[in-house]
């Protein structure tokens, strides 16, 4: 963003260190299998990122493609913190139809989307996987957490 008083706060490019090794490979054999999704943008600890801004740990941005296979994204984790998910279809004439089906795993049920939605995932719920079972137009997802330090927690604390 150009120079100026607030173009520091407008954050247009992901800033985020490099995946590990073994992200990016699967990244990539999802891509020649056909699995569209891009990791639009994610921003990590935002303080880190632009000065000041220690509300949010992190933001991300992911929008799924249409006309690719059925993927998932995240491995079943919780948070010591709460969370938000939301989900959005592009259809301007129906925007809130998702544009397609999402599962999505909250506390051991497993959620069926096919509307634009936010999800509000408290500390310590168990969530994820979440499957792209089918993209007709594209998907948008963000995720948002209000907290100092981001940390996943696998299975038993």
């Amino acid at each position: 963003m150009a120079e100026s008083k607030y173009g520091k706060y407008i954050v247009t490019e992901d800033l985020m260190p490099p995946e590990p090794e073994a992200m990016v490979r699967a990244m990539e054999d999802q891509a020649k299998e056909g699995r569209i999704l891009d990791r639009t943008m994610l921003l990590g600890i935002m303080d880190a990122i632009v000065p000041g801004c220690s509300l949010f740990v992190g933001c991300e941005i992911l929008w799924g493609l249409p006309g690719g296979k059925p993927v998932s994204i995240e491995l079943p984790h919780s948070h010591d913190f709460d969370e938000v998910i939301g989900f959005g279809g592009t259809n301007r004439n129906y925007p809130r139809d998702l544009g397609g089906e999402i599962e999505f795993n909250m506390g051991g049920e497993k959620h069926i989307l096919t509307r634009t939605c936010l999800i509000f995932v408290p500390k310590g719920v168990e969530h994820c996987p979440v499957t792209f079972n089918r993209i007709d137009t594209p998907i948008f997802m963000f995720e948002s957490a209000k907290i100092a330090t981001y940390e996943k927690i696998f299975g038993d604390k």
